[in-house]
C-alpha cells in the first residue's frame, strides 16, 4: 500500500476524526478541512493538516490534482460541493470517496418491519425525502467513467464513542421527556456499525476499492423498539410506544419517518467480500447499555451524578 495524499472534509467531525485517525495509523497523509480556528487547533492536535474552507466554495481550496485522494465526509446532502469536486477532478484518475447513508433506503414503514434486505446497485426508487441523497450516489459512481476513482460509502446507524447521529438525540429526549418512545410496534429495523470498524471501510476503499463501487456498510441490525429499551435502561426511564403524530410532535416529523420509525437493511457482502472488512467492534446494545454510552451519559440521568457503574 503506497502512501496517499488524501483532503478531507468534515475533519472534526464524528466520522472525519475517526477516519483522520485510520489513515495516520496507515501512514498516509492527511490534511482536513476546517471552517473554524477551533477546528483547526483540534485537527493539529490529532496530527492532521488543517485548511480553512467551506464546501460552498470547494474551488478556492486550490489545485486538487495536490492529493491523491478526496474524501467528504462532512455531510451526504451538499449535492453542490458532490458536483464540484466530481468536476475539478475529471480526467485525473484521482479518487474521490463520498459518504452517504443506507437512510436513502428509508421506507417510511411508521414502526412496522420489513422483511427488504438492500442491496447496493439493484434497481431501487428511493422516497422523495432522500431521493436527492440517492441522486448524488449515482451520480458520483457514474463519474467513473469520467476518469474520476469515485467511491460511495452508505454508514448504517453509527455507534460508538458515546455519540452518533441518532442515539443521542434518543437519549437528549428520553432525558428530557421522562421516557424512551418507539413508533407503533416498533418492528422496523435498523442496520449499525461500529465507528471505528467504519473507519476501516475508509481506509480498505481508498486502498483497494474498484470505481464506481457503491458500499452499504452494516456489522449488524436490531429492532427500532429493543434500541429505546436500551436508550431507556441507560438513562433510567420507561420505554413505550408512541403513535406517529406522538413521535412527530416529540422528534420532528421528517426526522420520525426517515429514521426512528423506517427500515433501512442492507447486505454489506460487498465490502467485505471485495475490501476484506471485518468488523470487530461491540454490538450497538452492549456499546449504548454498558459501554461508550454509559461512560458519557448516564450520569445526566442523575442530578447527584452517583449512577452505579455497570459490568462490561
Amino acid at each position: 500500500m503506497s502512501v496517499q495524499r488524501v483532503l478531507l472534509t468534515g475533519a472534526a467531525g464524528y466520522i472525519g476524526q475517526a477516519v483522520a485517525q485510520r489513515l495516520l495509523r496507515a501512514g498516509h497523509v492527511v490534511t482536513g478541512l476546517v471552517r473554524s480556528d477551533v477546528a483547526a487547533a483540534t485537527v493539529r492536535a490529532q496530527g492532521v493538516i488543517p485548511v480553512r474552507g467551506d464546501l460552498d466554495n470547494v474551488a478556492d481550496l486550490g489545485p486538487l490534482t495536490a492529493y491523491d485522494a478526496v474524501i467528504d465526509t462532512a455531510t451526504a446532502d451538499h449535492a453542490q460541493s458532490t458536483t464540484q469536486f466530481l468536476e475539478l477532478l475529471a480526467g485525473t484518475g484521482k479518487t474521490y470517496i463520498r459518504t452517504s447513508g443506507t437512510g436513502v433506503y428509508t421506507d417510511m414503514a411508521a414502526g412496522r418491519a420489513s422483511e427488504v434486505v438492500h442491496r447496493a446497485g439493484e434497481c431501487f426508487d428511493p422516497a422523495e425525502v432522500v431521493a436527492e441523497r440517492y441522486r448524488s450516489d449515482l451520480r458520483v459512481a457514474a463519474a467513473a467513467s469520467a476518469g474520476v476513482r469515485t467511491i460511495v460509502i452508505r454508514p448504517s446507524m453509527i455507534h460508538g464513542d458515546g455519540a452518533s447521529e441518532q442515539l443521542p438525540l434518543l437519549i437528549r429526549t428520553a432525558l428530557q421527556a421522562g421516557e424512551s418512545i418507539y413508533v407503533a410496534e416498533g418492528e422496523n429495523r435498523w442496520a449499525n456499525v461500529f465507528l471505528a470498524d467504519l473507519a476501516d471501510v475508509y481506509a480498505r476503499a481508498l486502498d483497494a476499492a474498484p470505481p464506481g463501487s457503491i458500499y452499504d456498510i452494516a456489522a449488524g441490525e436490531l429492532p427500532m423498539r429493543r434500541i429505546a429499551e436500551g436508550v431507556g435502561e441507560l438513562t433510567g426511564v420507561p420505554a413505550r410506544s408512541a403513535t406517529l403524530a406522538e413521535a412527530h410532535a416529540a422528534l420532528g416529523e421528517r426526522w420520525v419517518d426517515v429514521a426512528l420509525a423506517s427500515n433501512s437493511r442492507v447486505d454489506s457482502a460487498p465490502a467485505r467480500e471485495e475490501l476484506g472488512w471485518q468488523p470487530t467492534g461491540p454490538a450497538l446494545l452492549d456499546d449504548l447499555v454498558r459501554g461508550s454510552y454509559r461512560r458519557l451519559w448516564a450520569f445526566k440521568a442523575d442530578p447527584h451524578d452517583h449512577v452505579a457503574a455497570v459490568s462490561a
